[in-house]
């Protein structure tokens, strides 16, 4: 009981500590009478960047002991028996994505929108986020964190997928477009699966880093 309350603490505290970085990191700015507004687009890099790498550390600081039993125990896991998985969601999240778009006319998200606007910007920070900060961060966030707080396999499975989905459509242009929560959880559930049936947080990283590369990848060519 002692373990499972110290999990969910820790868990729950991890999960309000990324939900709360933005404000936490802009107060610290405010005292040092640093404005973010004013910075022009280098600099806005750089301080996107070191953001997500600063809270990355402390998250992986936090889950340092979860990360290194999983590293060591990685090769174990037989990681191509779980890409399966990543054709299962693409379909399932084209299918949706197609229907939501039949019936609302809405062609995309907002929050791919502001993806494609900030990588035609600025392509290798776009690549750097997406490729190497977001999987490890959001895994260790909405999976592991969550596994923690939800011993049980369907509401571990559930709820971290579906507030995947919400936080990737957390600044909606109109009420329709909440649809898209659908489309974005699926990778969440899937995600949250393959966590639940491997027991090692490097599976669904990986996965999540496989698909965001080939989205990349498609940008690329897309920018061409």
């Amino acid at each position: 009981m002692k373990k499972e309350l110290k999990d969910f603490l820790v868990g729950i505290s991890v999960l309000l500590l990324y939900l709360l970085s933005s404000f936490i990191f802009l107060i610290i700015l405010n005292i040092l009478h640093i404005n973010p507004s004013n910075f022009n687009m280098v600099q806005k890099i750089i301080y996107n960047l070191s953001f997500e790498f600063i809270l990355l550390g402390i998250i992986m600081l936090i889950y340092r002991k979860d990360i290194v039993h999983d590293f060591k125990n990685f090769k174990k896991c037989h990681f191509g028996s779980y890409i399966r998985y990543w054709f299962i969601f693409l379909g399932l999240m084209l299918i949706s994505s197609i229907m939501i778009n039949m019936f609302t006319h809405i062609s995309t998200s907002s929050n791919q929108e502001i993806i494609e606007d900030t990588f035609s910007k600025a392509p290798i920070f776009t690549t750097i986020l997406t490729i190497l900060c977001a999987p490890i961060l959001e895994e260790l966030v909405f999976r592991l964190s969550f596994r923690k707080m939800f011993k049980t396999d369907i509401l571990f499975i559930i709820f971290s997928g579906l507030f995947f989905g919400f936080m990737h459509v957390s600044e909606p242009n109109s009420f329709l477009e909440l649809l898209y929560i659908i489309p974005y959880s699926i990778p969440g559930f899937i995600f949250a699966y393959t966590l639940k049936k491997s027991k090692n947080i490097f599976v669904p990283i990986g996965l999540h880093c496989m698909h965001n590369t080939l989205m990349i990848i498609l940008q690329f060519l897309i920018m061409k």
